[in-house]
């Protein structure tokens, strides 16, 4: 017998599950399908629901040099106070305001020690990693030293290499090779009994201690002393600067003289036991020049004091450098192999692994990571502790006991997962760190799980693996005003991560840019500071040239937006004056066929021909740009089934509801085949006036017929907003 047909009417009450992946097609089980879409293109699902217009793109400027891959690194000294860097060949070029930074009229460029080969590694992702405190960039690449890059001024920066004082070391030596330096301070020579040194190693730094500390004798109260005797004091070497009997106060300075006791002896503050100097020439395999940075002990001047207690510095052009850099606990803190450096507590270059000849909880220290494989660490990640991504796992540093300072003596390492980083810089929302996986194509959400006291990856891409699957390859994070790391693809695409862990939403989506192949993106704040500018760098071939464009996510249309003030096009520009029908300076759209909002009209599309476009009527305020399209489409509609699932039974829409806000134009159907208008114009709108935006209801007769699988389609065809609430379907459902 067969059944009667069941009428239903459903509502689809939220976007914020994404797009998903074709894997997901058949698990009604799970809440996600019913949030979700088949297709979600140009719009951003919101953590209240609603799925909005992706706003446009305006163009800022065309890179420092085309032919040449650039990057973006954001420089943010307050809110109100941010700048973004391009980082091109050989040259940093500023932009703040959203606009050039110039200076005399043209733009402001400081000239960098990277050349544009080196800002992109071998998988795509950008070979820099950066931290900043105040006024100041540390900014690391494998290659190179670290260098530290300076705002003195809104047109004065400066970049240069970290002075150190003293760098990190290696491990002492451990074999019977020794070293001694020609003289305690000032040019010497260092020479080695064995092979040691190569040309590579200028600039490098050279550790060295006393060949014994038992060579100098202890201060003593009341002891005789002629001038130039050297004692040894609270781990430190001094030397007497007059004769006499020592006093009762026990030296412990660290710098200039002191007397020991009321008209005593005066002592002169000679060194730690050890001392370091930098490489400036190479002579041989055993013998190098270098400047003395810190005074080299006694103990270690002359043949006849060689010392085996030596080190070379921990990073060179043969070692290698720092490959990630964050701050933890007030330490500036590197990273290269397994092995993580941490600065001298509030003292960021200072990374002495002894202060004033003790091994304090401030003094600086490494840890090398302890594991049954010896995986490369790719990221760091600060919060109430220190997270590490190594190629093979992901680990947390920490205090052993929160009685007692993070330090030397009171740091542990912890395995929390493994899954494996690739080389793209991880980012922080709120308390979680999202972390790509070796391969890419996965995005992991890290955060801390009380119940297993200790840190789970959860994967954000599970249930929209299709989204990432050409890998990505950069991400930034924008907070406000919709919570979205923003990701670009190896493939030159686009693609946005709503993220919300309070609220559960973990929702994809795309925003592709026509013609346009991304290439990097970043987010600062904007210059009101009340929300977050998205920039990105995207390759376009334009009248056969190929052409990088640096532009950043306008602001979306809300309630308080004027119509004529909506920006929804790609790479665009306004013009706001006098009303006027030709409109030029559009040379870097040059033979595109762009979109044109002209006093909150929708205008013909026109062609960029000359570097200008000619409008049907004068406008004053007039936005061109590339088409900035939009697709929604619903999962498979799913209800109306008397009995079981109505998946896999014919079903025909009738009718829909769509409910909107703020919005206009647009087309909604079964299929891209089979559209129509989601609204006409009103008889109330006077001529030669747009339509305004409209919030509510409109129904509309569905021209679908019986179909299996059902959907919903939404188009956004005009530079203007189509914000989904809702989607009410009125169908009936056969039975079989």
């Amino acid at each position: 017998m067969v059944g009667q047909p069941v009428k239903a009417s459903p509502i689809q009450t939220s976007f914020n599950g994404g797009e998903l992946s074709p894997m997901v097609a058949g698990r009604v089980d799970v809440a996600k399908y019913g949030n979700g879409c088949k297709r979600l293109v140009g719009f951003i699902p919101t953590v209240q629901g609603p799925a909005i217009s992706s706003p446009g793109i305006r163009f800022v400027s065309e890179v420092d040099d085309s032919a040449d891959r650039t990057w973006l690194m954001r420089f943010e000294f307050s809110t109100d106070q941010a700048y973004m860097l391009e980082f091109a060949d050989s040259v940093i070029r500023f932009y703040t305001n959203r606009a050039v930074l110039l200076d005399g009229g043209v733009p402001y460029e400081i000239a960098s020690p990277w050349p544009a080969a080196d800002l992109t590694n071998a998988d795509g992702t950008f070979a820099l990693r950066f931290v900043q405190t105040g006024d100041v960039i540390y900014i690391v690449h494998p290659d190179y030293p670290p260098c530290k890059l300076s705002r003195l001024a809104p047109t004065n920066w400066t970049i240069a290499a970290v002075d150190f004082k003293p760098p990190p070391f290696a491990p002492l030596n451990d074999t019977a090779t020794t070293m001694y330096a020609s003289a305690a301070t000032g040019a010497v020579n260092i020479i080695a009994s064995a092979s040691v040194f190569t040309a590579a190693m200028v600039g490098q730094y050279v550790y060295l201690a006393e060949k014994d500390v038992r060579d100098n004798p202890i201060w003593e109260a009341g002891k005789a002393i002629t001038s130039g005797n050297i004692r040894r004091s609270d781990g430190k070497n001094f030397e007497a600067l007059n004769s006499g009997t020592t006093g009762s106060i026990r030296p412990t300075h660290n710098e200039g003289a002191v007397y020991d006791g009321d008209g005593t002896v005066r002592w002169q503050y000679l060194d730690a036991g050890y001392g370091w100097a930098k490489i400036t020439g190479y002579t041989s395999d055993t013998q190098v020049a270098a400047t003395v940075v810190s005074r080299i002990p006694n103990g270690a001047v002359s043949s006849g004091q060689a010392s085996k207690r030596w080190a070379m510095s921990a990073w060179g052009s043969v070692s290698g450098y720092p490959t990630a850099v964050t701050f933890f606990r007030e330490r500036l803190v590197f990273s290269r192999g397994s092995t993580v450096w941490f600065s001298v507590a509030a003292d960021f270059e200072n990374f002495s692994y002894e202060i004033d000849g003790e091994i304090g909880s401030d003094a600086g220290f490494d840890r090398t990571i302890a594991s049954d494989r010896v995986n490369t660490i790719r990221w760091l990640s600060p919060g109430n502790v220190l997270l590490l991504g190594t190629t093979g796992d992901e680990w947390a540093i920490s205090e052993q006991t929160t009685n007692e300072a993070f330090g030397p003596a009171n740091a542990q390492t912890r395995r929390q997962s493994t899954y494996g980083s690739n080389l793209v810089a991880p980012i922080r929302i709120g308390d979680v760190t999202l972390f790509m996986q070796r391969s890419g194509r996965k995005m992991r959400a890290m955060a801390f799980r009380f119940e297993e006291d200790g840190f789970k990856s959860d994967d954000t891409t599970v249930f929209a693996d299709h989204i990432t699957a050409p890998a990505i390859i950069d991400m930034s994070y924008q907070q406000e005003p919709w919570s979205i790391a923003w990701c670009a693809l190896s493939d030159g695409a686009l693609v946005g991560l709503t993220f919300n862990r309070e609220q559960d939403v973990v929702a994809w989506s795309r925003r592709p840019i026509e013609g346009g192949v991304v290439e990097t993106v970043e987010t600062i704040p904007a210059p009101d500071g009340t929300r977050d500018d998205l920039w990105l760098i995207a390759r376009f071939t334009v009248d056969g040239q190929t052409k990088r464009y640096i532009g950043y996510l306008e602001n979306d249309a809300d309630l308080t937006t004027a119509q004529a003030d909506w920006f929804y096009v790609d790479f665009g520009l306004t013009y706001d004056g006098a009303p006027a029908t030709v409109f030029s300076g559009l040379e870097h759209l040059e033979g595109k066929v762009v979109w044109v909002l002209a006093d909150g009209a929708s205008h013909p599309d026109r062609t960029v021909e000359g570097g200008a476009i000619t409008l049907q009527l004068p406008a004053s305020k007039v936005h061109v740009g590339l088409p900035n399209r939009g697709l929604l489409e619903t999962m498979q509609l799913n209800a109306g089934a008397a009995d079981g699932t109505a998946q896999g039974k014919t079903k025909r829409v009738h009718s829909m509801v769509v409910r909107q806000i703020n919005s206009l134009g647009g087309m909604v159907g079964p299929s891209e085949d089979e559209l129509q208008d989601l609204q006409d114009r009103l008889p109330s709108t006077p001529m030669g006036s747009p339509p305004p935006p409209f919030t509510g209801d409109i129904k509309i007769d569905w021209p679908g017929t019986y179909d299996m699988n059902p959907t919903v389609v939404v188009v956004r065809d005009k530079p203007m907003p189509i914000n989904v609430v809702a989607l009410m379907p009125q169908l009936v459902t056969q039975d079989r």
